[in-house]
């Protein structure tokens, strides 16, 4: 996963743009998005490094309950708290 260290070239010249995804980290499919995502964030970057922006996944816990997770308030303070995009 890109981590804020990973952006240390020019990181002051740099801006970080955060993307929120909610996963249900606890089955197969989630572990293998958060994965597979991560990878092609990092391959693009690594192909494209003159980028300034910088997309950094903010990954929640759905706990299998993606429904609840939305109606819960969860989503609300994700999105607006965080200023995910």
């Amino acid at each position: 996963m890109m981590e804020e260290d990973d952006m240390a070239v020019g990181s002051a010249l740099t801006d970080k743009t955060d993307v929120g995804v909610i996963l249900d980290m606890g089955s197969l499919e989630g572990k293998m998005i958060e994965s597979c995502v991560s990878m092609a964030i990092s391959d693009f970057y690594s192909l494209h490094s003159y980028y300034k922006t910088r997309v950094v996944l903010d990954t929640r816990d759905s706990k299998g309950q993606p429904l609840l997770a939305l109606a819960s308030g969860k989503l609300f303070s994700f999105l607006f708290l965080t200023k995910v995009r």
